[in-house]
């Protein structure tokens, strides 16, 4: 009969766990229709900065800066891992080093491919050690 309460608790967390994830689903912004125009800025290894603005009616982020040309890296279980930002590489099992992704101000909470376009959105990669 000590089985009964490790059931319920394992119900409870499965429940807790499920609502979490409806909420989440549910708080994530969804891509707006229609052509959008973005800043990205790139700041390199050295501190030299980059901006460039493109307008897109796609609705992540990775397909438009890898049409641009402006981000490259190997495709792995997560999405797009980014190694060259604007023509610099960073590369972590040699130094350490890896490219930051910041959306508005805040870290980015996906992959650069499931960034949601926004219009007049300033997306920010640093080259960090």
């Amino acid at each position: 009969m000590k089985k009964r309460p490790i059931g319920i608790a394992l119900a409870a967390l499965c429940l807790a766990a499920a609502g979490m994830f409806a909420l989440w689903q549910a708080s994530r912004p969804e891509a707006a229709e229609g052509e959008k125009s973005v800043t990205v800025q790139v700041v390199h290894s050295g501190g030299d900065q980059a901006e460039f603005t493109y307008r897109s009616d796609g609705e992540t982020l990775g397909p438009l800066l890898e049409e641009e040309g402006l981000i490259s890296g190997t495709e792995g279980p997560y999405g797009l891992f980014v190694d060259t930002v604007d023509g610099e590489t960073a590369d972590y099992d040699a130094d350490g080093s890896w490219w930051r992704l910041t959306c508005d101000g805040e870290d980015a909470q996906t992959g650069v491919d499931e960034v949601i376009l926004t219009d007049g959105s300033v997306y920010v990669w640093t080259y960090s050690r």
